[in-house]
């Protein structure tokens, strides 16, 4: 049953060589009962059939960009430019939505909520390889936790059209940590909802898992440009600790204790 509701929402995959979960994404939109959908893809020129795939499949996209990008933020701009509805989201070419029904419950929550500026739900991270489920991520958003790199999963969240155009577009001076800094721009200032549903399954190995030391990097110059650190020696006290937390993390990964840290984490 297709469900409709005046409000209008627009998602946006940026992709170079998605194949072959780029399928996966583009399906799982396609397939939401929520009538008032903009499906607006932005491909890098890709190599390895995504292209072809999404040219056989241009007619039910409502916008695809096929054109070269200076990166992620530099595309996730372009289809941003495009958008016209009144929540956005930024769904990642290897992620899906879990279900068909997504959009619309998180449409009944928006308007429930008396249209917050940000409202997002959980992600389940899927094995890159064999496409199991590994675990459920929610993140109870606090404004306290954004200076120790507190990010809620873009690909399970829609933003109010009005965020962009009180706070701007993304940075392209950053490489991967720009959804991060983006959302530091407001997170303290505005309402953001967390719904607890299972929104997106997130496939694990991606940008910003391999190039942990680059995140962090990226992260401290993020919460310095917002002004959550003030000096040099708070930046380099935060940079450490991010730092600290990836070694442990490995550590506990290498001797297979890592699961047995996250169980206790939670039940902490």
């Amino acid at each position: 049953m297709t469900i409709k509701n005046n409000l209008k929402i627009s998602i946006v995959t940026i992709v170079r060589n998605g194949m072959p979960f780029i399928k996966e994404a583009v399906e799982s939109v396609l397939s939401q009962d929520y009538e008032s959908i903009e499906y607006i893809v932005v491909d890098a020129v890709s190599t390895d059939g995504t292209v072809g795939f999404l040219l056989e499949n241009k007619t039910r996209l409502s916008k695809l960009i096929i054109e070269k990008d200076d990166g992620i933020a530099d595309a996730f701009n372009k289809g941003l430019n495009q958008v016209s509805g009144d929540y956005i989201m930024f769904l990642n070419a290897d992620d899906s939505l879990a279900s068909p029904c997504v959009i619309s419950e998180m449409v009944k929550s928006i308007i429930s909520f008396n249209k917050p500026m940000i409202i997002y739900g959980d992600c389940e991270l899927l094995d890159r390889n064999t496409s199991k489920a590994i675990a459920r991520t929610v993140i109870n958003f606090n404004v306290r936790e954004l200076i120790n790199g507190l990010m809620i999963p873009h690909p399970s969240t829609l933003t109010s059209k009005k965020y962009f155009a009180k706070y701007g577009i993304f940075d392209t001076s950053f490489n991967i940590a720009m959804d991060y800094e983006w959302f530091l721009r407001g997170a303290n200032k505005e309402k953001i909802i967390h719904i607890k549903k299972l929104i997106t399954l997130v496939r694990g190995g991606g940008v910003s898992t391999k190039s942990q030391v680059k995140v962090i990097s990226e992260i401290v110059r993020a919460l310095k440009k917002n002004s959550y650190i003030k000096t040099s020696l708070m930046a380099l006290i935060i940079h450490m600790k991010f730092i600290s937390r990836f070694v442990v993390r490995i550590l506990l990964q290498f001797f297979g204790l890592y699961g047995l840290y996250k169980t206790y984490k939670k039940l902490s």
